[in-house]
């Protein structure tokens, strides 16, 4: 049994050891002290008021503490109690809050083995600080209804937190440790301080829960005159759902982030459709957005009912908006622009009973997301853990791929309707005392379920959802659903038949819970039915179907074998007639090849036979007489240049002959000067060598 319920094996490490002691034995209210990130397990510790971490996805196949725990102290723990962990997406700060307050711790950086914190030391000091403590320990009034990090921040440091006076603090919290209000506003009219007047508290118009819409262009961006990879950041804005505890929803639109920040604008409440008179409950605890297209809300209720709806612009005409701003003249708030289309309600079983006429057990359901499939979400309450299955998403998701003027035809049907299954049991109906889930987390691929229970008990379970197929990206061309008839695989069929609406969960009560053994006979006969009717039933019927399939693959593969036997002589019958094909082949081609040499004998003998000259030997005829007379006028002027060549020497030889008999004679008057010139120069030399001797002497 431990095995079936601790799949990991948590319960034999030792950080879940500490925080088994750690956890308050008196708790009355579900929280959420666990988070996991990135196969990192966040825990808190109450009694050191430090954050225990654990890497579970190296922890699969070990035993023991192979992977040891680190702790992450802070410098200046809280002083409230913590009741919640929210870690931003980029894993780099952790808000850790409850009703008295909220603090934000930064964590360190990852390398080393098993990626652990600054390498794997055992204790690391991590810089934490509260936000606003003069706010919620002075007031003694406020108190924290939601805190939640804003996905439309740049550098993922912005906190938007829900205070118990219908407003909204936005907190900038950087990584140096440095933290700013940056903005402040309401989404109605604050509670009055306590007094015997009824307040608003007590008539459901307290927001008890926000979410983030699917992020949108601004209303006054033109969407088909921008390109999607052109936008920019500035002109995108993420709105935000508030629920209040009578079940309205407004709605805050606007960018209040830097640097380009807006005035929130509040509009609300949401028209809901179909009309109902108590507003589809007036104990709403949780509201919950998916990030599809169109956005599918989903809003819980202390009850157990939970109310699917989608989200759309509704066109009103001016006088409706005239006469609802009358109306709600008491609040400064816009006319929406949306409403909520409900098209489902799932009831979920708050523990188990065994008598119908028994009061129905109520408590605050709050909603978890799943990170790895937005088919399907979780709901953690009093009474144990819900897993939701909702078929609409992929309906939405084949509907927009649908061409425009196909798309009236295919509309997403109500014919696969959401359904519940009850994993976790925590309470049944005559247990007194309360057993509220403290932590809950998901681990991906696959997706392991990890709960901490009021006895400080891990609960680790593998999540196997019958109505999700994963989706193949195609390598061809998407083709518009309206046209593809696709049949229904095996084992989606078979999937299909085991679906059932009535699940049987994991009991798992308190040690001091008191049962009488009629109680313990009646549930052990309810799970019996609940096994024969919906599981055993079913399960025969999959069986029988897969008899049959099994004679029909059966007789099909008989006669497949025997389609090979045949092929297999067939196919002994075409190697032989190749092999004779390929022997007649191999003597036609030797015969061609002969016969096409004897061609080209017979051509030639016919050739040189001819008594005429073929055109090729005339045009070769032609071009050796065109050569010899070259030949001959080359001959010619070779013969005139030689006899320019022996002219020429003959010349030049009586040229140096009469050269040679020149005499130089020269006149009176030339030998004169030569004379003169040669004494002017013997007296300079004399006169040179003359100086350059005193010179000497007088160096010496």
């Amino acid at each position: 049994m431990a095995l079936r319920t601790d799949t990991l094996c948590l319960n034999e490490k030792k950080l879940f050891k500490i925080l088994k002691e750690s956890v308050p034995k008196n708790g009355q209210e579900t929280h959420n002290i666990i988070e996991i990130r990135d196969d990192v397990l966040y825990a808190w510790n109450a009694d050191e008021s430090s954050i225990l971490t654990l890497n579970i996805g190296a922890t699969r196949g070990k035993t023991g503490d192979d992977v040891a725990y680190q702790t992450l102290l802070l410098t200046d723990p809280p002083t409230f109690t913590v009741t919640n962990l929210q870690i931003n997406e980029t894993a780099t700060q952790l808000a850790i809050w409850g009703n008295c307050g909220i603090a934000v711790v930064e964590l360190p950086k990852r390398w080393g083995k098993d990626a652990a914190f600054q390498g794997g030391k055992d204790v690391i000091s991590c810089r934490g600080q509260s936000l606003d403590e003069r706010l919620f320990n002075c007031s003694g009034v406020t108190e924290v209804r939601r805190a939640r990090w804003h996905p439309g921040s740049t550098r993922d440091c912005h906190l938007l937190v829900l205070t118990s006076e219908n407003t909204f603090h936005l907190y900038e919290c950087g990584i140096n440790g440095s933290q700013s209000l940056i903005r402040t506003w309401n989404v109605g009219q604050a509670p009055c301080s306590p007094s015997k007047i009824p307040s608003s508290a007590s008539v459901g118009e307290d927001a008890v829960d926000f979410d983030f819409v699917t992020p949108t262009l601004k209303p006054e961006i033109d969407a088909k005159n921008i390109e999607i990879n052109n936008v920019e950041w500035n002109n995108i804005e993420w709105p935000i759902l508030v629920l209040k505890g009578n079940g309205d929803v407004y709605m805050v639109r606007g960018n209040a982030l830097p640097p380009k920040a807006e005035k929130p604008v509040v509009t609300g409440p949401l028209s809901m459709y179909p009309r109902a008179h108590d507003n589809y409950g007036i104990d709403s605890c949780s509201i919950m957005c998916l990030q599809t297209t169109p956005p599918l809300v989903v809003i819980a209720t202390s009850n157990g009912k939970v109310y699917h709806s989608i989200l759309l612009r509704e066109e009103l005409e001016d006088d409706e908006k005239d006469s609802w701003t009358q109306y709600r003249s008491n609040i400064s708030l816009q006319t929406p622009e949306d409403a909520l289309f409900v098209y489902e309600c799932v009831e979920m079983e708050l523990g188990l009973s065994t008598n119908r006429d028994e009061k129905k057990y109520s408590c605050p359901v709050h909603l978890h997301v799943d990170r790895g499939n937005s088919s399907r979400y979780f709901c953690s309450h009093n009474a144990g853990i819900h897993l939701v299955n909702l078929p609409m998403v992929s309906q939405l998701e084949n509907y927009i791929q649908i061409k425009d003027e196909e798309a009236d035809l295919f509309l997403p049907a109500l014919s696969h309707q959401s359904s519940s299954q009850y994993l976790v049991c925590t309470r049944t109906k005559s247990t007194q005392e309360p057993a509220p889930i403290l932590g809950f987390g998901l681990l991906q691929e696959p997706c392991i379920l990890v709960a901490l229970l009021h006895t400080g008990v891990a609960v680790s379970l593998s999540v196997f959802d019958l109505h999700y197929l994963p989706k193949i990206e195609p390598i061809e061309p998407v083709i518009s659903p309206g046209k593809k008839v696709v049949k229904e695989p095996f084992d989606v069929y078979i999937k299909n038949l085991l679906k059932h609406d009535v699940s049987q969960p994991i009991l798992k009560l308190a040690p001091n819970a008191e049962s009488s053994p009629q109680e313990i006979l009646e549930l052990l006969l309810r799970a019996t039915t609940v096994y024969r009717s919906e599981h055993f039933a079913r399960q025969d019927k999959v069986r029988a179907e897969i008899a049959k399939r099994t004679r029909t693959l059966r007789a099909l593969k008989i006669h497949r074998l025997k389609e090979l036997e045949s092929f297999a002589q067939t196919r002994k019958q075409l190697q032989e007639s190749a092999e004779r094909l390929a022997e007649r082949y191999e003597d036609i081609k030797d015969k061609q090849e002969e016969l096409v040499r004897r061609a080209q004998d017979v051509l030639r003998l016919i050739n040189e036979r001819q008594p005429s000259m073929s055109p090729i030997e005339k045009e070769e005829a032609n071009e050796l007489k065109s050569m010899n007379n070259k030949a001959r006028e080359l001959s010619q002027q070779l013969e005139k240049l030689k006899n320019k060549a022996k002219y020429q020497s003959e010349q030049l030889v009586n040229w140096e002959k009469k050269e040679k008999k020149k005499d130089l004679v020269m006149r009176k008057s030339q030998e004169d000067t030569i004379k003169t010139q040669l004494g002017i120069m013997s007296a300079d030399i004399a006169d040179l060598v003359s100086t350059v001797k005193l010179l000497a002497e007088e160096v010496l």
